[in-house]
């Protein structure tokens, strides 16, 4: 079929315009399985956060993994407890009067029966003053009882509820912390926190879409692709934390990724099956081929290039970085697929009804496609001075990149939990009023060079090693086999001392066996702050010289595992980051059919990405805004959040690029002409895309409201990265490169051409497959400042 002029439009031939033709044909029964699906999904999605942990940021077969595997194998025991803080809320009671310790023992005493307790130490209760002097608070107002878990911490989790019912402490006040409580606490707030996201995003986004198309009936079509493609993503979650552990971030990654990408694909669909019917197309079928072929074609590429930089974090051994990344592709593949079916079959059943209900707004030139308009005239602005915009511009990205200079990476554990939560309250009551107590020690795995450990000698060689790590910065105290032995106890007489007190006996054993011995170093602060980091460090480079060559060393425990993370994360991002690049590259170059334009949209994604990494560490770890954004800075930037920002928003950012660049090379090719083909690109994109961006800020945005500062820098971080590419790069950036590039845009080899279906028609000296020999956008041409008059296609434009 052709336009007024004869031309052949875009959806004359090809898959995709087919595949318009075939859901317009049969539209009722694309809907009706589209809606079978999602009735079917449904109840998965409901308990879908159940299974859910806030684990699994350890690599397999790691260090940490291997001293844990040795608590449990050869010690018996596991490095999950509950944690009980008593206080009298009056404040009548000392800790040390015999009423209040009498009323602990009553709390606690009902608990023993648990077939998951292996062992409970409270204040008084084993007679060793060391260990009553960690179990007592400064003040003596409060006092601590642990309890040993025989289970690991998903059973741990699991049965916290039911655990925590049974705690009943009479006139005392308790609280109860560790890991399974701070999992409970996670999995609430990111409950609680999706419901608030949803509760802002949605109606901000109806009412934008509502502003962009003046129609209730279109605006709410993206609405439903999105809320579709967020379900269905939910369920298969579920179904996914069935088999392995699946991370509680991935329902809010989910959720904020989800919601922006199905709104976006629609909103493009959508806008362009608009413009078609406005254009005057009589017939619907041709309208939807023609969108499809267009529209529909740049949503699949920018849905690839998303999952593609998702893809990325499939190269991490980290479960919880990979579970968030098959949801975040699920969603997106999910986006993708309704868009291309449930929606466009909407739009078959709607055809011109699609802009009922019209809403009064001011008049748009959101339709206009020749030389009028915001877009154009900025873009024709730009291209007039390409040099003075492109250089202040790439002063301003690179200068708000600078603070990732000081990046410094960590993996914040119970810190990431907002104040009003039980396990936070408790764990902030050790740090201050505990100096000798921690809730995540250090766990130092220690193996004799010579004999067994229980020879007297290496137990002599054991104190000594304990002392020289309580000399260590940071460190509160050290307990091992010695904490449990009088002061005057002997190696050769430990074993009689113990077993004077069998509960003791029974408690030290978790501590030495004839292959080893394990101390529990308590260290200050959180898991990644310095000191802890640099024991664990300190202990694994030079572990066996620190016990004087008497040990083999390894080390365990929370800030073991950070640092781990960490490393990974560093060790394995240049193959991520390469691999995103390269494909996403390969992608682009068979949708443009151009060499430079990917690696321009590549350069321009990374020079977004590194003013959005500057405000990161400017915000969150240098804390800037704090007090605006409710938050309290750790000092650090948690080190996944710039990983996540990478592997979403490449390809992300990359959706407004693809989008823009098809429909420039839509233009380009019906005209030949480069400088005009940006401005009439930019003018027919420029409101959709702009739409796009203010919608994924919202959404983005509304995960800044988040309690957990992972998920609020996560939503922070994209929203800067969105607004900075939708505005600095794709205002001016890309029009000013395109303008200095000139014909070799669309430069690329006759195979390559053929391939991508590219046809450029400007009138180059020799073969087609050569670039051009002076290109259009040289110096000289530059200087000029008319070149938009040159040629013109008005005639080839629709009527």
């Amino acid at each position: 079929m052709a336009d007024a002029a004869g031309r052949k439009r875009p959806g004359d031939s090809g898959r995709f315009a087919a595949w318009g033709r075939f859901v317009h044909r049969q539209r009722w029964v694309v809907v009706a399985i589209s809606l079978v699906v999602f009735a079917v999904v449904v109840p998965f999605a409901f308990g879908a956060t159940a299974k859910l942990s806030p684990g699994g940021w350890v690599a397999p077969g790691s260090e940490a993994i291997r001293v844990d595997e040795a608590l449990v194998g050869e010690f018996g025991r596991r490095s999950v407890n509950h944690y009980l803080l008593f206080r009298d809320p009056t404040g009548e009671l000392a800790a040390t009067d015999p009423t209040f310790r009498i009323a602990v023992e009553t709390t606690l005493a009902p608990l023993r029966a648990d077939p998951d307790v292996i062992g409970i130490v409270s204040y008084g209760s084993t007679g060793n003053p060391a260990i009553d002097q960690a179990l007592l608070a400064a003040d003596a107002r409060s006092s601590i009882a642990v309890v040993a878990l025989g289970v690991d911490v998903d059973r741990a989790t699991a049965t916290y509820p039911a655990f925590r019912e049974r705690v009943d402490g009479g006139r005392l006040e308790v609280l109860v912390g560790g890991w399974p409580a701070a999992s409970e606490g996670f999995t609430a707030v990111t409950e609680a926190d999706l419901k608030r996201a949803e509760t802002v995003s949605l109606p901000l986004t109806l009412a934008l879409l509502t502003l962009v198309f003046g129609s209730v009936v279109a605006a709410g079509l993206p609405v439903a692709v999105g809320v579709l493609a967020f379900v269905a993503t939910l369920a298969g979650i579920g179904a996914l934390s069935r088999f392995v552990e699946t991370s509680v971030f991935a329902v809010n990654v989910a959720s904020m990724i989800g919601l922006a990408v199905a709104i976006d694909y629609s909103l493009f669909l959508v806008s362009r099956y608009r413009e078609e019917v406005a254009a005057g197309i009589d017939d619907p079928e041709e309208a939807l081929a023609t969108t499809m072929a267009t529209a529909g074609r740049a949503v699949l590429f920018s849905g690839l290039t998303v999952a593609i930089g998702i893809a990325g974090l499939g190269f991490f051994p980290v479960m919880a970085l990979r579970t968030i990344g098959v949801a975040g592709a699920l969603v997106v593949l999910l986006g993708i697929g309704f868009s291309l079916t449930f929606l466009a079959a909407l739009l078959a059943i709607l055809g011109p009804r699609v802009d009922r209900f019209r809403v009064p707004l001011p008049r748009h030139t959101f339709l206009n496609r020749h030389e009028s308009g915001f877009w154009h005239s900025l873009a024709s602005a730009v291209m007039r001075r390409p040099f003075w915009v492109l250089l202040p511009t790439l002063a301003v990205l690179l200068t708000a990149g600078v603070p990732f200079r000081d990046f410094r990476g960590g993996s914040p554990g119970m810190t990431m939990l907002p104040h009003d939560q039980e396990a936070r309250q408790l764990y902030d009551a050790v740090q201050q009023d505990y100096p000798q107590a921690s809730l995540s020690p250090v766990y130092v795995l220690v193996r004799p060079r010579n004999g067994s450990m229980t020879d007297a000698a290496n137990l002599e060689r054991l104190r000594a090693f304990s002392a020289t790590l309580a000399g260590e910065p940071g460190v509160r105290r050290v307990d091992g086999i010695w904490t449990f032995a009088p002061p005057d106890a002997t190696p050769e007489g430990i074993a009689a001392t113990l077993a004077q007190t069998p509960e003791l006996a029974t408690l030290a054993q978790r501590y030495l066996t004839p292959g080893g011995a394990v101390l529990e170093v308590a260290m200050s602060g959180d898991d990644s702050d310095p000191s802890p980091q640099h024991l664990v460090g300190r202990l694994r480079a030079s572990g066996t010289a620190l016990s004087a060559g008497a040990f083999d060393v390894e080390v365990g425990g929370a800030s073991a595992i950070n640092m781990e993370l960490v490393d990974t994360i560093e060790r394995r991002a240049p193959l991520a980051v390469g691999f995103v690049i390269l494909v996403t590259y390969l992608v682009l170059l068979l949708l443009l059919g151009s060499v430079l334009l990917p690696l321009k949209a590549i350069l321009m994604n990374l020079l977004s990405l590194t003013a959005s990494y500057g405000a990161l560490v400017w915000v969150f770890q240098e804390g800037h805004l704090s007090g605006l954004l409710g938050f309290e800075p750790l000092g650090y930037t948690s080190a996944t959040v710039p990983l996540l920002m990478f592997c979403f928003v490449f390809g992300l950012s990359m959706d407004y690029e693809v989008l823009m660049l098809t429909r420039i090379k839509e233009e380009y090719e019906r005209c030949g002409d480069n400088t005009l083909a940006v401005a009439r690109g930019l003018q027919a994109t420029g409101r959709v895309v702009t739409s796009a961006a203010l919608i994924m800020i919202v959404v983005f945005g509304s995960f800044g409201l988040s309690q957990i500062l992972l998920v609020k820098s996560l939503g922070i971080g994209q929203m800067l990265a969105v607004a900075v590419d939708a505005t600095l790069v794709r205002a001016l950036l890309v029009p000013a490169t395109m303008r200095l590039l000139g014909d070799w845009n669309w430069w690329a080899p006759s195979p390559l051409r053929r391939l991508a279906g590219a046809r450029h028609r400007v009138p180059w000296t020799g073969v087609a497959s050569e670039p051009p020999a002076a290109p259009v956008s040289s110096a000289a041409s530059v200087a000029v400042r008319t070149p938009l008059a040159a040629p013109s296609c008005d005639h080839r434009d629709r009527s």
